[in-house]
């Protein structure tokens, strides 16, 4: 890489991560104030239908989507020609697996469960799911071919128009008004966002990306596979918390839960932002892997130490303005999750180092036994410790899954320093078969 060539890759990777970090923290306030407005206008028990509903939709998404992000991300930056067709089988990948396990869910029962017996309801559950799938994977592809600049702007248009249905379709329907207001927007947003990806970001990316990385199916298949059940997994422990607490203890409860594990979910967001920025970067030039390496783990501290802090301090001003009840039954809450973050942080750093040296058997594995080990005491125990008891453990569950994944990630970080000087990886996207090595 020449001398103008490396400040133009370094700035790239800020730009991305500040695009990125941009766009979660204006979905994560926007879908505050959304909450804030919906608490305001509709009975808790409303309020704590719609988040438990569109947990349940974003689960189904987050299953459908494959973690094609990451796919993306990894492949994209050298498929060439290539790209559109990849994009798109990544597309109707989400779509096929989205349908299936949608009905799936609804037809063992669970969206009647949280919405209700007409007839409708299984048709929103996959009409949701469908369209969050690709809401999801779209921003990937953004990200992938070099546009994350439009993600914020994506996002906050999104968010400002959610708030703006959500008065009048409340109005309209107590039930319905605030799911209603959450999903249109992201139907808009897909059809506008895909029609600017296939018609310029596409063939652009087609025409300057060199093509030297084979996206064929049985090239990637077992990089997929993997990273399909991490994302299953972080899925699971991100996601359901808020429909077990509505199955246990109620719609009620649910409310009081849904936006202290909001800031969690969003704060994971904020770090992987960091993370996909250093994964698309490291993709398109290994050998830059030392110096962007360094300058995300100082962002990725700075954040998740100034996030901590903010949030510890600001938990019962920002439970208020939702009411006095969301305060007292959330702060001790919402502080316990924020002390989690810092332990976060260090996981997507581990996430990071994994994707890009393809080794996902240990990231797989630590997932697994977080989600067994949360979820499990969380659903045995949820009715006898409360609220306040499943924050302690999710943090508990943090800090000993990030110190126990650290000697892996340390030996990741070295072998990816030694390989950064080395010979470029082949143009399967493979790399060369080792002794002892995990696919």
């Amino acid at each position: 890489m020449t001398a103008t060539a490396a400040p133009r890759r370094r700035r790239a990777m800020e730009l991305n991560a500040v695009a990125l970090m941009a766009s979660t923290v204006l979905t994560g306030v926007l879908g505050i104030v959304f909450w804030i407005v919906a608490a305001r206008m509709l009975p808790a028990s409303a309020v704590g239908q719609a988040s438990s509903a569109l947990s349940a939709i974003t689960f189904l998404a987050g299953l459908a989507q494959l973690n094609i992000i990451s796919v993306l991300l990894r492949f994209v930056p050298g498929a060439g020609a290539a790209t559109g067709g990849f994009i798109a089988r990544a597309y109707g990948l989400a779509l096929i697996t989205g349908l299936a396990v949608t009905l799936g869910f609804v037809a063992l029962g669970f969206g009647s469960a949280i919405l209700g017996d007409d007839w409708f309801v299984p048709l929103v559950f996959v009409g949701a799911t469908l369209c969050y799938a690709i809401f999801l994977v779209q921003d990937g592809a953004l990200t992938a071919l070099g546009a994350a600049v439009w993600v914020p702007l994506e996002n906050l248009l999104a968010g400002l128009l959610r708030v703006a249905l959500l008065f009048p379709l409340v109005l309209l329907s107590a039930q319905w008004g605030a799911l209603t207001a959450l999903v249109v927007p992201t139907l808009l947003a897909v059809v506008v966002v895909n029609t600017v990806v296939f018609r310029r970001l596409v063939p652009r990316h087609a025409a300057t990306s060199p093509g030297s990385t084979d996206v064929r199916w049985g090239s990637i298949k077992g990089f997929v596979a993997g990273d399909y059940a991490a994302s299953a997994l972080n899925s699971c422990i991100t996601l359901l918390p808020p429909v077990l607490v509505s199955a246990v203890l109620g719609s009620e409860a649910a409310a009081y839960f849904y936006v202290p594990w909001y800031v969690s979910v969003a704060f994971g967001t904020l770090m992987w932002s960091i993370a996909m920025a250093f994964v698309v970067e490291y993709s398109a030039d290994a050998s830059t892997f030392r110096r962007l390496m360094r300058r995300s783990m100082r962002l990725t501290a700075a954040v998740s130490l100034a996030a901590t802090a903010v949030t510890v301090a600001a938990a019962p001003l920002v439970l208020a303005l939702l009411g006095s009840e969301y305060a007292d039954q959330g702060t001790t809450l919402l502080r316990l999750v924020a002390l989690s973050f810092p332990f976060t942080a260090g996981f997507v750093v581990f996430t990071a180092l994994s994707l890009s040296r393809k080794r996902l058997k240990p990231l797989v594995t630590a997932l697994a036994v977080k989600a067994t080990v949360f979820l499990g005491v969380g659903a045995l125990g949820l009715d006898s410790f409360g609220l306040e008891g499943l924050a302690l453990l999710y943090l508990v569950c943090e800090a000993v899954t990030a110190l126990a994944v650290l000697p892996v990630g340390v030996r990741l970080h070295r072998e990816l320093v030694a390989g950064a000087g080395a010979a470029p990886v082949p143009a399967t996207g493979a790399e060369p078969a080792r002794p002892g090595s995990t696919p």
